[in-house]
């Protein structure tokens, strides 16, 4: 990301930089909020911006953004969001370019969250930009912690620069030097981080996919399959008997032990599925993929690990047609919400749940947590099994406290 200097007055994209993103194919969905809306006029007030914007959406209250990612983000203003806001863009920008040759290769989101300056701001306040693209194959974030001191306007300038070199660079565009002496001063250092995850064209198509319980009932959700030690030999699906369906966001000490319990009984490794698309959430994006990956391939010499399977199956009714003749590993949260018709809209009954299930030959390890009571039908036991709590040390802990107390670290 260039960082070059420039004058002060120089805070507009030049008009030739505009018509280049416009003659590329890439087609894009921006949403913005907290700063940075800016770059919406400069690519639209000088004409052919229908040859580039798709949409453009900027939720600035919190209800908005609430609405517009289907759940209230942990910040609003973080480097997470603003990849959560482009993945919603991306899916976006695929349903508006449905249809046209080779658009999922073209379509991108664009998702920007700021903290500018503020009126009558308390000192110390931080000043950020985040930047997140989402592509077919690939996900990418900047980030820019504003130092100097410049008034609302400048930062919104500089915020709308940083939008359009993200998308200049994707286009294939060459990136604009941006205003306000952004890289200068010895006392104040103001630096871009970048991050950017791409992945295989296997595991890009799965976000290309519609939510499979869109599909219909005839359809058979994709899967993609990423071996953690490519020492090993990995199993095809219909092998695959052991599977561990979860987020793994990250991977713990109480999954580990789950997986190792589960292998030792059933003489079999363990296949943990991710599923990449979600019933009421945005999909997961390939920087958010790789470091469950990640939480994950610290155990890949264990003798319990098998196999990574990526899926679009959200639903268990899904992921039995992925796995026939498995054994799901799951914990009694999930077990409650799996038999209970509300975890499907309301649109399947529990005994079409259950016939699935037996036709699928699928078998359920249950494993029992602190603080979860168990609903359980005598119909369910048939093809389920309780793990006793005395078993299986289960400490109470989960992903979301994990990942609450690395944010705290972050911020020691």
């Amino acid at each position: 990301m260039m960082v070059d200097n420039l004058a002060a007055d120089k805070y507009s994209v030049p008009v030739e930089s505009i018509f280049q993103i416009h003659e590329s194919p890439c087609k894009i969905v921006l949403a913005i909020t907290g700063g940075g809306a800016e770059i919406l006029g400069e690519l639209l007030r000088h004409g052919s911006g229908s040859a580039t914007v798709l949409d453009a959406v900027v939720p600035y209250s919190m209800e908005a953004m609430d609405r517009f990612l289907g759940r209230k983000p942990e910040k609003y203003c973080s480097e997470k969001t603003a990849r959560l806001m482009a993945m919603v863009a991306y899916q976006r920008a695929l349903d508006l370019s449905k249809g046209e040759e080779s658009a999922a290769h073209d379509v991108v989101g664009i998702g920007a969250t700021c903290k500018l300056k503020a009126a009558n701001e308390r000192k110390g306040r931080k000043h950020v930009v985040h930047v997140a693209i989402q592509a077919a194959c690939k996900t990418g974030v900047i980030t820019l912690e504003l130092a100097a001191d410049r008034t609302r306007e400048k930062e919104e300038k500089i915020a709308a620069f940083l939008i359009f070199n993200v998308l200049a660079r994707h286009s294939g565009v060459p990136e604009v030097d941006l205003p306000g002496r952004i890289g200068t001063g010895d006392e104040r250092k103001e630096e871009i981080t970048e991050k950017y995850e791409s992945v295989s064209e296997p595991v890009g198509n799965l976000l290309k996919q519609k939510i499979c319980s869109q599909k219909g009932p005839d359809k058979t959700p994709d899967m993609a399959r990423i071996d953690l030690n490519e020492g090993k030999s990995s199993a095809e699906p219909d092998k695959v008997r052991l599977v561990f369906p979860g987020s793994f966001d990250p991977c713990h000490r109480n999954h580990v032990f789950m997986a190792k319990l589960a292998s030792e009984k059933h003489g079999e490794p363990v296949h943990f599925e991710i599923s990449l698309t979600n019933v009421d959430k945005p999909p997961i994006d390939f920087i958010s993929l790789n470091q469950r990956l990640d939480s994950l391939r610290k155990y890949r010499d264990e003798a319990f690990v098998g196999g990574v399977c990526l899926t679009n199956a959200p639903l268990f009714l899904q992921k039995a047609d992925l796995f026939p003749n498995s054994t799901f590993i799951i914990g009694a949260d999930t077990f409650n919400r799996l038999f209970d018709a509300k975890y499907y809209g309301g649109k399947v009954d529990i005994s079409a749940i259950l016939r699935h299930f037996r036709e699928k030959n699928i078998r359920f390890m249950v494993f029992q947590r602190k603080s979860v009571e168990m609903s359980v039908n005598p119909e369910v036991l048939k093809f389920c099994e309780i793990v006793p709590m005395d078993e299986y040390e289960d400490d109470g802990i989960s992903s979301t406290e994990i990942r609450r107390k690395q944010e705290e670290n972050k911020g020691n």
